[in-house]
């Protein structure tokens, strides 16, 4: 059961790849693979809640039986990423025609969110690292608050440069 769960987290371990840049990694996987998905928003809905919920358990799951707790929000754990990175998909699909240079924008603008932590995804971070109970769920959410500040300047920057 640890080796599943593992895969869970890691995404099929993806966020082993790399020991400086997982979270990196994770959202390229995750950006390659939606970018041979068909281009269908509700196929991105459906897999972005579908990896939250999973991911919650999982990640819940790992930190408490696998790390006891040792580490709350280990950096190799990116089906946070994974998520998000569906999120944002999906919801650039509703807003505008995606074409592989709006996956390239939307994944730079992804990852310096999520990198940078700007308010409040700052604030949504350290609130729940605090909170041992809630971890599957803190690891999560933090990655989901940046998808707003991704989508906003995703479609402004391509609505000024269009």
């Amino acid at each position: 059961m640890e080796t599943f769960i593992k895969h869970i987290v890691t995404f099929f371990g993806s966020g082993v790849i790399s020991r400086k840049m997982p979270g990196t990694v994770g959202s390229a996987v995750a950006m390659l693979l939606s970018y041979f998905l068909p281009k269908e928003s509700y196929l991105f809905f459906i897999i972005a809640l579908m990896s939250f919920m999973v991911g919650i358990w999982a990640c819940q799951k790992y930190v408490s039986e696998c790390l006891h707790f040792k580490d709350l929000d280990p950096h190799y754990v990116v089906i946070d990423e994974v998520c998000a990175v569906f999120l944002c998909n999906a919801v650039m699909l509703l807003l505008i025609q995606y074409t592989a240079y709006i996956y390239v924008l939307t994944f730079v603008f992804f990852r310096l969110f999520d990198i940078w932590k700007p308010y409040p995804i700052n604030r949504v971070e350290r609130y729940f690292k605090r909170k041992q109970a809630l971890c599957g769920f803190g690891i999560m959410i933090d990655d989901i608050v940046a998808t707003v500040p991704t989508v906003i300047c995703s479609y402004l920057a391509i609505c000024l440069f269009s």
